[in-house]
């Protein structure tokens, strides 16, 4: 059974109200890989009612109180992608569709004229905390997902060109969680039902706001937000200091004449994260919609193996939303939902992929438990306390091609190239058994300067790599063939370096068209450095390239090559 998403699901299942009430720009999908059906689900097994209230129309206040006025919170998402970047392209261009609706359509027709607006709002988590509040000021409001997490603490905004403050204080909301959330969502509910006031919940994975006298003792301290938003400098060290703490202490930062508390990140076992994926989703569409999804259409029949990235990757979120910490699912888990997906009765036979935010990373682990500025890749240099996971990866992928019913198990997810993460031994499975035809790699791009402006390999290490594949191949008799992911106009690329890129691209004799525009997300360390010229931890200089038309040459060269 779904769960409900108006007042008459909530009628047949004999209730009077909903205990916590999800709200969300996607439309509502029981599929692990949707946010709001993996909370909904955790708060569902420890006896919640939970409601789903799906793309409100929120230009209309009444359309939050559809599924009436919850007994404990709200609990407002921005989506699973934030909407900003969903909703513009890197030149921010309007972008024609959205993937988490129906047929990708990204627009509200107005009931009468016929106009459209679009389904998510610009900066969805500010837009749906004021509506709610308008009709609604009595309930607590809890704000989670990409878009809260990313814009937890004072940021540079791309999209006003402007540092903001944190979300927290923009959306009015009682509580922030970030990272993925299902724990911390259900810490907060259990505190609402025990009476305890939101700013006074001290609660792992979440933020608050307080008055200087609440704070508590021995916190990191960020510099203020006026001070970040009026001096780069100071912009450089808070960014620095939040970025090598790695939610590990508490911290806070002055906004205005109160405090943003954050708690440090709650980091999950293997048993939490396997009852997380044990829940029992329909995976599914909700019945309401009549034409297909596109973003369930790609990952219907996909398994998400593990969470967390230590990439380090200077562009990348994952990082700042999911931790750099690896937790892997239990073998046993990931073949109940292989075996679950096998049995839909539409199921095509192929596992679309069994992997994460880095598909190898799976089971991979710290010798000495963690430290304090992980860096465990060191640009192509391994950490030798990093423990890889590569024969365990190498073993789950076997063992779901084993299950009844399964005839291909497909690795979609991005693949590192390090050669710790990547021996022969895993390669020559991904090529005889798991890529269909291309393997998604990310060089990033061909220039080792922005390379460490990326904090990713030198291209030699690249180069290594793609003698390992094509020597690998060769001797299998295998027509396999890479497909690279290039930013351009990342910090650090001016002309030379672009130059640099093509030639790489060339010499490599790589395919496809998959060259992107850097966009500046918040609380990445390159987004830091697009904003202020050089590294805010080293202060190393970057050029960087802002002008449109020049950064569409250069992806135009690349198309070219």
């Amino acid at each position: 059974m779904f769960l409900p998403t108006s007042s008459a699901e909530i009628a047949r299942r004999g209730w009077d109200r909903c205990d916590v009430i999800i709200v969300t720009p996607d439309a509502y999908v029981d599929h692990p890989s949707f946010a709001m059906a993996i909370l909904g689900r955790f708060l569902e097994a420890d006896g919640y009612r939970v409601g789903i209230l799906a793309q409100p129309r929120w230009r209309d206040p009444e359309s939050f109180l559809e599924l009436g006025v919850p007994r404990l919170a709200f609990a407002v998402s921005g989506g699973n992608m934030d909407s900003l970047v969903l909703n513009y392209t890197a030149n921010k261009k309007p972008r024609r569709e959205d993937l988490f609706s129906e047929n990708g359509n990204p627009f509200f027709s107005k009931p009468g004229d016929g106009k459209k607006y679009r389904i998510r709002p610009d900066r969805t988590v500010t837009v749906y905390c004021s509506q709610i509040r308008s009709v609604c000021r009595e309930v607590p409001l809890i704000i989670g997902g990409i878009e809260a997490s990313l814009r937890r603490i004072a940021h540079y905004d791309y999209w006003s060109d402007s540092v903001r403050r944190s979300l927290l204080f923009d959306a009015k909301a009682h509580l922030l969680v970030y990272g993925p959330g299902e724990y911390a969502l259900r810490d907060a509910v259990r505190a609402l039902e025990a009476g305890d006031a939101p700013e006074e919940c001290s609660l792992s994975g979440t933020a608050v706001v307080r008055k200087e006298a609440d704070v508590p003792d021995d916190p990191i301290i960020l510099p203020s937000y006026s001070d970040v938003s009026s001096d780069t400098a100071a912009f450089a060290r808070a960014f620095c200091t939040f970025y090598r703490n790695n939610d590990r202490r508490l911290l806070t930062q002055q906004q205005n004449n109160r405090f943003l508390v954050q708690f440090p990140r709650r980091r999950l076992t293997t048993a939490e994260l396997d009852a997380v994926y044990d829940l029992p989703f329909m995976r599914l569409p909700h019945p309401r919609y009549a034409h297909e999804i596109p973003a369930y259409t790609m990952i219907r029949d996909s398994i998400t193996a593990h969470r967390g990235c230590f990439g380090g990757c200077a562009f990348c979120a994952i990082g700042a939303h999911q931790g750099a910490e690896i937790v892997s699912r239990s073998p046993a888990s990931v073949l109940r939902e292989a075996a679950a997906i096998a049995a839909m009765k539409d199921f095509s036979g192929t596992i679309s992929d069994v992997g994460g935010p880095t598909a190898n990373m799976y089971a991979s682990r710290c010798r000495i438990g963690g430290c304090d500025h992980p860096d465990c890749l060191r640009r192509g240099d391994a950490c030798e306390n990093l423990v890889p996971g590569t024969a365990e990866y190498g073993a789950l992928l076997g063992a779901v091609s084993e299950v009844a019913g399964v005839r291909h198990v497909l690795v979609s997810s991005g693949v590192r190239f390090d050669p710790v993460l990547l021996d022969d031994v895993l390669l020559l499975r991904l090529l005889r058994h798991h890529i269909p035809g291309q393997m998604k790699v990310a060089p990033e791009s061909g220039s080792d300067f922005v390379l460490a402006a990326m904090n990713k390999p030198e291209k030699s290490v690249f180069y290594a790599f793609k003698e390992r594949f094509d020597r690998l191949a060769h001797r299998e008799g295998i027509r396999k063939y890479l497909i690279p992911y290039i930013i351009v106009g990342h910090p650090g690329e001016g002309e030379k370096e672009a130059k640099e890129t093509v030639r790489f691209i060339r010499d490599c004799k790589l395919t496809g068209n998959q060259f992107q525009i850097f966009t500046p997300s918040p609380l990445t360390c390159a987004t830091a450095c697009w904003y202020l010229g050089y590294d805010p931890c080293t202060g190393t200089p970057l050029p960087v390239e802002k002008r449109i038309p020049v950064l569409e040459e250069r992806k135009k060269q690349l198309i070219r090559r």
